[in-house]
């Protein structure tokens, strides 16, 4: 899936409440109106962020079959980011960010 996919996905998740509920609760027949056709066997879940939340996701369990990475792997090395941005922070660095983001939107309330 293209850059433009996932822009005109999140347009349409913001835009219309609907399908934001639609896309996390069968986000197989909403990509289906949108064109996409998943093929059968494959899982799909689409995760629409709220402001007060950290995820964290976990890659998959490396393949008991196969050699170990020869360095170490990390997430950057299982996903490509399509040319969006990808921000990388140690976990207490997230944490931070989110209270420091969460005091901000209070004070612009009280004002």
């Amino acid at each position: 899936m293209s850059g433009d996919f996932e822009r005109e996905l999140t347009r349409r998740v913001w835009s219309d409440d609907a399908f934001a509920a639609q896309v996390e609760s069968d986000p197989v027949a909403a990509l289906k109106t949108m064109g996409v056709e998943v093929p059968a066997g494959v899982k799909v879940k689409v995760v629409v962020q709220r402001r007060d939340r950290v995820y964290f996701t976990i890659p998959p369990a490396r393949d008991p079959q196969s050699p170990p990475p020869a360095t170490a792997l990390n997430q950057m090395d299982l996903w490509s980011s399509q040319g969006l941005f990808i921000w990388l922070v140690p976990v207490a660095a997230k944490f931070k960010l989110l209270a420091l983001r969460n005091a901000a939107r209070a004070e612009r309330e009280k004002s």
